[in-house]
């Protein structure tokens, strides 16, 4: 089951219990006293790894804070240590060897994609066609562990009820 950092309600992020029991989220309330939910829901998109609740889960690593700050109405530097600090403790708390096999796979997938789109194809004795060859190869396996990985991820974060029905993030 997936830790429950942040809940959702009414299409908001919302403090749970721990925002108040752990230390770096409420030195985040203390300090920030004003903004402090914009910078909950900036650390709920950026680490929350279900992908039914976080719509910014499958964007490459390298778009996704600049996104998220833009989308969260976040008015405080992503980069001031108590937010940065709060980001590394969330994406701790919510990892597990699953997720880290998951995102390992995004990203060599995210790379290859990267690779194919934009290396020019070149021939003859110096080119580098036998290596874009072997990364199309390649990349239907990866393709498929990927598939592999992201279905276990979701296995993972399933919680079950009476009648074996899914729970919704905001209702675990």
């Amino acid at each position: 089951m997936i830790v429950r950092l942040f809940d959702i309600q009414n299409d908001k992020v919302v403090a749970t219990e721990h925002c108040y029991t752990l230390n770096f989220l409420k030195e985040i309330m203390d300090a920030y006293p004003d903004t402090y939910m914009s910078i909950y829901t900036y650390l709920f998109y950026m680490t929350c790894p279900d992908p039914e609740a976080n719509p910014f889960f499958h964007l490459p690593e390298h778009e996704k804070e600049d996104i998220i700050t833009a989308e969260s109405g976040l008015e405080d530097s992503p980069e001031d240590p108590k937010i940065r600090h709060a980001l590394d403790m969330c994406t701790k708390l919510y990892e597990t060897p699953t997720s880290r096999a998951y995102m390992g796979i995004k990203k060599a997938l995210d790379n290859m994609a990267t690779y194919m789109a934009n290396t020019q194809i070149t021939d003859g004795r110096d080119g580098n066609i036998s290596q874009i060859r072997a990364v199309a190869k390649d990349f239907d396996a990866i393709r498929q562990s990927f598939k592999g990985a992201y279905k276990d991820l979701q296995d993972e974060q399933q919680t079950s009820v009476r009648g074996g029905q899914g729970l919704a993030y905001d209702q675990m």
